[in-house]
């Protein structure tokens, strides 16, 4: 009996249980099960990747496997709730507490040296995952960003007026470092107690891209609103060392018109 094959036995155990929620993922009282389709990247491999290149606290993968249509993966739960949950009612010093530590975070993601520098791609040189760029495909990787870029109006095409892409083209740089990105690090996916960070999850989508994409997933459905939403905005600018909002306003130009096709 295969691996993948417990996986599903044990799941299917869960399931029948009607206080366990069915979906890709289950968590458990000290663990998380995590079904995800084969897209790109394991995202076990890349959480132990992480793990081992910096201090960032991230779930421990305890066991990890496929079959010919998903990844499994079971591992610690990060203790707390998610910062979606908190910001809200957080006091301005415990919001700051917050963002100071995503600041290292974020420092040591772009310290790990990149082997194939300037290559947009997945930890194994191969192809992205991002819901923001290609659904729930693959695509890439790209050789520099300009390849990348026109990717990126290549994908809108079918959701604008073609005669506006060129001029969106025109003002997009090619010339951002590429640095190790999370590609969602949105409240949802940072889990705290009280101002401490406890865990980042769901790096499914992380792999090499230029420094602003970071920042502009970050502020791509952040699932809050009002006030909430406008201090996490503000509050966000602080965790990176450049201004990227340049760079958020020409990306929402194309992926404001794209919601909703993903």
């Amino acid at each position: 009996m295969g691996l993948a094959t417990v996986f599903e036995l044990v799941l299917h155990f869960l399931r029948r249980n009607r206080k366990y929620l069915s979906g890709r993922v289950e968590v458990l009282p000290l663990v998380v099960i995590k079904l995800d389709p084969i897209i790109s990247t394991q995202e076990s491999d890349i959480m132990r990747f992480v793990r081992s290149k910096t201090r960032i606290p991230v779930p421990r993968i305890l066991l990890s496997t496929k079959d010919e249509t998903r990844y499994y993966m079971l591992m610690t739960r990060a203790g707390g709730v998610s910062l979606e949950c908190t910001w809200p009612t957080l006091t301005p010093s415990q919001r700051n507490n917050v963002i100071e530590q995503l600041r290292s975070y974020i420092a040591q993601l772009r310290s790990i040296p990149h082997s194939h520098p300037g290559t947009i791609c997945s930890i194994d040189f191969g192809p992205c995952r991002d819901g923001r760029v290609a659904s729930a495909e693959a695509f890439g990787p790209f050789k520099d960003e300009a390849a990348f870029n026109d990717y990126l109006i290549d994908v809108a095409e079918m959701w604008m007026d073609p005669s506006m892409l060129p001029e969106i083209r025109s003002r997009m740089k090619n010339d951002h470092s590429i640095v190790f990105t999370h590609g969602d690090l949105a409240p949802r996916n940072i889990m705290v107690k009280g101002d401490r960070i406890t865990g980042i999850i769901d790096w499914e989508n992380a792999g090499w891209y230029p420094e602003h994409w970071e920042y502009v997933k970050a502020l791509y459905h952040v699932g809050m609103n009002g006030e909430a939403k406008e201090s996490w905005m503000t509050a966000l600018r602080r965790v990176f060392s450049k201004d990227y909002d340049y760079e958020w306003h020409l990306d929402r130009e194309l992926s404001d018109h794209m919601v909703g096709g993903f």
